[in-house]
């Protein structure tokens, strides 16, 4: 493998995990709206700091969950792990 298709699969790469963080993170950040909306988190009768860190929470966590998924997809389509 030349040094320019390694460099192209590489970008290539990049762009398919950047693309699929940002759809997943956009799907998930429309359900989670699309919920909050539909039951505006009365079943909780919590105060506001509660329900503000419990999103916060759900938040952080769905992002770094993506972001490893998209990570692992990019490790395997540039073919990095192949040179080691």
């Amino acid at each position: 493998m030349t040094y320019e298709s390694s460099d192209k699969r590489r970008k290539k790469s990049t762009k398919k995990t950047v693309r699929f963080f940002w759809i997943c993170s956009g799907l998930l950040a429309a359900i989670m709206a699309v919920f909050s909306a539909i039951f505006r988190f009365e079943f909780f009768s919590a105060s506001p700091h509660i329900i503000f860190a419990m999103f916060m929470g759900v938040v952080l966590t769905i992002g770094l969950a993506v972001g490893l998924m998209a990570l692992a997809f990019h490790s395997d389509d540039s073919g990095i792990d192949d040179r080691l």
